[in-house]
């Protein structure tokens, strides 16, 4: 059993939230069971859920059947007293061992009484999970916020104003991908981070694109190229996600937000301009464009004449990628994709 991470992930969480609405909407009495901390080489990282029904179902899994049961358990009585709860299950290493793990570990689980109507509102906040859902479903990229003192939930756009001490705390969580409790002005706060996948849109099918778009992948984004000359695409892009055709049209035509990166290949004014125009006016986290610092100078002076202001000109990281001396088009890819990583993460 191992950690589940990314696209995965998400998918997993949204399937959860949809059985416990499932549920809930049919009269049913109903237990989130939340991971909120894992240690030693326990499988299941923070925000990992679990739904279980009153009579005992349950849909996903915290760790295996053993520790699943007993999670189970446990949320029956919290369903019969109404009151939520936290609870600690340690795994020794036989049944870590029966789980595939090297040795045990442990998780701190929340139990939530699923219930709109109860203290005031407040609890599982069904409108809230609703919400949640959809963004997951929509593919918008969201931290859902929880308060482990008393189970107010807060649910957060990624691209959204960071106005308060929750949202500025889940933007942060949102860079890094990274599920986790935070004490946030005297709270615990669980930020639970739905992300979109990340996409790059590299502009130019030229061979250094090619490169790009191998070594992305690697890491996991989704990958497209676009190009509006139709006979400048090579059979070895043969298999590639391509947009062929006005590269300002299809710019416009794309949901641009901020789990994107656009880069510029062509070396074509006219080519990489109405690209670079569209990404500056967009929520997209990083902003490419091969060539020489002369030729960026030119490009910005260009981009300046066309409208864009000199603040939204200064996203463009040109030339692009980080300075390791890099040689032919894999160790340029290698450059741009390193400072693509280091600017989603806030470290460059």
């Amino acid at each position: 059993m191992t950690d589940i991470h990314g696209e995965k992930a998400r998918d997993l969480a949204a399937a959860v939230l949809e059985q416990v609405l499932k549920w809930k909407d049919a009269g049913a009495g109903v237990v989130l069971a939340t991971v909120v901390k894992a240690w030693s080489t326990a499988p299941r990282r923070a925000g990992t859920q679990l739904a279980v029904h009153e009579n005992g179902t349950h849909f996903g899994t915290l760790f295996g059947a053993s520790v699943d049961t007993l999670v189970v358990s446990a949320a029956l009585g919290v369903l019969a007293e109404g009151k939520d709860t936290m609870v600690k299950v340690s795994v020794d290493d036989a049944t870590a061992s029966a789980a595939g793990m090297a040795c045990g570990g442990g998780l701190e689980i929340r139990l939530e009484c699923i219930d709109g109507n109860r203290h005031g509102g407040q609890g599982g906040q069904v409108e809230v999970l609703r919400e949640a859902l959809d963004a997951m479903r929509s593919g918008r990229s969201v931290v859902l916020c929880t308060g482990l003192s008393d189970g107010r939930r807060l649910l957060i756009s990624s691209d959204g104003p960071a106005s308060g001490a929750w949202a500025s705390e889940a933007h942060k969580r949102a860079r890094m991908d990274d599920t986790a409790i935070a004490l946030v002005e005297g709270d615990e706060v669980l930020f639970q981070v739905f992300n979109a996948p990340l996409r790059l849109f590299v502009v130019g099918a030229v061979r250094t694109a090619r490169a790009l778009r191998d070594a992305a992948q690697l890491i996991g984004f989704e990958v497209t190229i676009i190009e509006p000359r139709a006979h400048a695409v090579g059979p070895e892009f043969s298999g590639a996600n391509m947009l062929v055709g006005d590269v300002g049209a299809t710019m416009r035509s794309l949901r641009l937000d901020s789990r994107c990166a656009v880069v510029v290949l062509a070396h074509a004014p006219e080519i990489d301009d109405p690209a670079l125009i569209e990404a500056v006016r967009s929520h997209v986290f990083y902003i490419g464009a091969l060539g020489s610092r002369k030729s960026h100078a030119a490009r910005l002076a260009r981009l300046e004449q066309a409208g864009v202001p000199a603040d939204q000109g200064a996203r463009i990281h040109g030339p692009a990628g980080l300075d390791i001396g890099a040689i032919g088009p894999a160790e340029i890819a290698a450059s741009i994709v390193a400072e693509m990583v280091a600017v989603l993460r806030k470290t460059h």
